[in-house]
């Protein structure tokens, strides 16, 4: 295992809120938007798209009548229900969902027209739409790593299959986009390293720029650089 390999398996130990995970910059917001944010818009049947192992379901207890689960392929818990492979369809009728989740997939999508086609067709009118994706974010999961989206490209890609904009966030500004591009790249970069040290040397930077980054984002937030995209869409009648 890589240097980068097992500082990554280390992050996944820690809760993404902590101070010592390295995702911290990014996924605070977007966790707190799902707590905060999103909870007001699920109701009734809903489909996670992309569920991956279904990381907010708990989020949304008692907002929702049923809860299923599609990915490309099941994940390590066996709990997506729909599983396509190489499939873009759903195999479910028109307008059979109050509210489609799709959070952190839209980049790795080779088809973003079809993916929101789909969504459209299986959600109701009336019904909403909850996605997030990098506004700004290193390479992963390659090569299946597509697409970076602007809020105006957002706005205008959903319009087009039939849904509104009823807000758009930004995962926090430059300061956070700032922080956690360093420490990506602190991960990534590194040519040398020295067995112990280096790994306390690093987990010591994740804490001190996690905290300093963050301070900074809240007193000068500029949100025309973000790291993350969060969408609330409604399906037009």
């Amino acid at each position: 295992m890589s240097a980068a390999d097992d500082i990554a398996a280390a992050r996944l130990r820690r809760p993404a809120t902590s101070l010592a995970n390295w995702d911290y910059l990014v996924m605070r917001p977007l966790i707190d938007w799902m707590r905060d944010v999103a909870v007001q818009y699920v109701q009734g049947a809903v489909l996670d798209y992309g569920c991956g192992n279904k990381p907010y379901q708990s989020f949304f207890e008692g907002r929702f009548t049923s809860y299923v689960g599609a990915d490309v392929a099941q994940n390590t818990i066996g709990t997506v229900e729909i599983v396509l492979g190489a499939s873009t369809t759903l195999p479910v009728a028109d307008r059979s969902f109050s509210t489609v989740l799709s959070t952190q997939v839209f980049e790795h999508v080779p088809n973003p027209d079809v993916y929101l086609a789909e969504a459209s067709r299986v959600l109701a009118a009336g019904g909403h739409l909850i996605l997030t994706c990098p506004g700004a974010w290193m390479l992963h999961e390659e090569p299946h790593d597509y697409w970076r989206y602007t809020r105006y490209g957002l706005a205008h890609i959903l319009q087009k299959h039939g849904f509104d904009a009823v807000r758009i966030d930004a995962g926090g500004g430059a300061w956070r986009l700032i922080g956690q591009t360093f420490l990506n790249h602190l991960a990534f970069g590194r040519k040398y390293s020295i067995p112990l040290v280096s790994k306390a040397a690093f987990w010591i930077w994740v804490v001190a720029v996690n905290v300093l980054f963050s301070f900074l984002d809240r007193i000068n937030t500029n949100t025309k650089d973000t790291v993350n995209y969060m969408v609330i869409a409604r399906k037009r009648d």
